[in-house]
């Protein structure tokens, strides 16, 4: 008897011992992040807010795998402010119903990289962390309601418009980035900020000085909220 009793709870504890080790290996978040364009991106885009979720797996008490989907909008391009110079009398004009809107959608996997393990129980727990990642940035950006440069007639037409412009495209893209991570028990806060690179293009368009820009790069700061089981 002593020995059947022995072996239940043996049993029982290597279950209840990996039931802990799985309460917490799996995690999901909801983040809010401002995501800014630099290194020329910069020149068509302001910053804007960016959502999104994860899914966390930790492999380790050191490393942990993240799946993440993102979606940002940016409305109100840079452009909608440009003027450019008519060479037929050499004036500046303005396109008074240009629009112009960005936006992204990305599929991500990161590794995180904690400088320091972590452990179970309910204190707080503060887990620095390197990032990396790479996945795939389909993007689309749409320009409309710009006038017509190329008249050769005066005076200037304004509701002579070139056509929509599209520059749609799924591209890869990688990401580096540091972060810290506040855990106490099943709940988290994840505080980060990332650089990007999106190998992905947008066409120049001289008549209003803008270079093409290639890759596409951001850098963003983010808050998630985190819970784990």
């Amino acid at each position: 008897m002593r020995r059947a009793l022995g072996l239940v709870l043996c049993v029982w504890l290597l279950m209840a011992t990996q039931a802990a080790a799985q309460e917490t290996r799996y995690g999901a978040g909801a983040f809010f992040d401002r995501s800014v364009p630099v290194m020329g991106f910069d020149a068509r885009y302001s910053a804007s807010e960016m959502y999104g979720v994860t899914l966390d797996y930790w492999t380790s008490n050191r490393v942990a795998l993240e799946f993440e989907y993102h979606h940002v909008t940016m409305d109100n391009g840079k452009i909608e402010t440009l003027s450019f110079a008519w060479p037929i009398d050499k004036k500046r004009y303005l396109s008074p119903e240009a629009s112009s809107r960005f936006n992204l959608n990305s599929f991500l996997i990161n590794a995180l990289a904690y400088l320091r393990p972590r452990t179970s129980g309910s204190d707080i727990q503060l887990l620095p962390y390197v990032t990396v990642g790479a996945g795939f940035y389909d993007f689309q950006d749409r320009i409309s309601g710009l006038i017509y440069p190329g008249q050769r007639v005066e005076p200037l037409d304004p509701d002579l418009h070139l056509e929509p412009i599209e520059d749609e495209k799924t591209a890869l893209g990688a990401n580096v980035g540091l972060g810290m991570t506040i855990v106490q028990g099943r709940f988290g806060l994840d505080v980060r900020s990332r650089y990007n690179v999106i190998l992905g293009d947008l066409r120049p368009l001289e008549a209003w000085g803008l270079n093409s820009v290639f890759p596409l790069t951001t850098v963003d700061f983010r808050t998630t909220f985190k819970v784990y089981w």
